[in-house]
């Protein structure tokens, strides 16, 4: 391991991780390069924590438990999940770009640069693990959810949380739907597969993990809301993919940024699906 010194605490990177792509073969494009994503990845705590907590808690979760969130964006979720046990020091939260975690390990938490597809940790090293718009964006998707599985105790859980776009495609607005799709369909052209959320619970099944529950959130969307604000930063954050690609042109984007941030207009926005179990026998 190495440590990349911070002022009053540190991140360290795992020992395969100093390349944090290696091994990829998609493109993962909602990089904190961008000046707007530390507000966008706020949102989405706005939105999915909620959610989040309530699949955490059906997989069960105790004080004392040694716990890992994958991807873990700005933090929320391991802060609580270091207040829930009641240790800090149990809690590893892993990024492949952990620019944002640096308060959490002034915290107590360790913090980690590591990338799910190349590195590793030691057998049973977590009683929970969760992921929160990961394994989506993954290739290898499947293919990680057995490298995960040493990770855990015996009894341990994972816990699966993933954006599912199905909503969308029956609203009756067609600027908002035109201009969501066509986010959809420029972010699959790296990988991302939202099809595959909407199966959930079936990965968990098919890689033999046990005690399986799902649930779903569907979020109802106001023009000017949090869930809003955060559909209207992804699809900014796309916007030069969207015009490459000449699925739609800057006007219909601008058309929808408007729709966004009127209150006056309500839709559905695109949902979460979240699965658990335990560890495979």
């Amino acid at each position: 391991m190495t440590t990349d010194p911070g002022v009053g605490g540190s991140v360290t990177t795992a020992d395969e991780g100093n390349a944090a792509s290696a091994g990829r073969t998609n493109e993962y494009v909602l990089t904190k390069e961008w000046s707007g994503e530390q507000d966008r990845l706020r949102l989405l705590e706005t939105i999915a924590d909620d959610f989040s907590v309530a699949a955490i808690r059906a997989a069960g979760l105790s004080p004392g438990f040694r716990c890992l969130e994958i991807g873990a964006g700005s933090g929320s979720i391991a802060r609580w999940f270091a207040q829930q046990t009641g240790d800090p020091g149990l809690v590893t939260a892993i990024d492949i770009d952990p620019r944002l975690l640096t308060p959490l390990s002034h915290e107590g938490i360790r913090v980690l640069r590591h990338d799910v597809v190349t590195d590793d940790f030691p057998p049973n090293s977590f009683d929970i693990i969760h992921a929160r718009a990961v394994f989506e964006h993954l290739d290898l998707r499947e293919e990680v959810l057995d490298r995960i599985v040493p990770w855990l105790a015996p009894q341990g859980a994972v816990v699966l949380v993933d954006c599912a776009s199905f909503p969308i495609f029956s609203s009756r607005n067609v600027v908002y739907r035109k201009a969501l799709e066509a986010w959809v369909n420029v972010i699959a052209m790296t990988g991302t597969d939202y099809e595959w959320t909407r199966t959930f619970p079936e990965p968990l099944q098919r890689h033999g993990y046990r005690n399986i529950g799902a649930s779903a959130l569907v979020p109802v969307l106001q023009g000017g809301t949090p869930t809003s604000m955060f559909w209207s930063l992804t699809l900014e954050t796309l916007r030069t993919r969207i015009l490459d690609a000449g699925l739609i042109d800057d006007d219909e984007i601008n058309e929808a940024q408007k729709l966004l941030a009127d209150p006056e207009f309500w839709d559905l926005a695109p949902g979460f699906m979240a699965a658990w179990g335990l560890r495979p026998s």
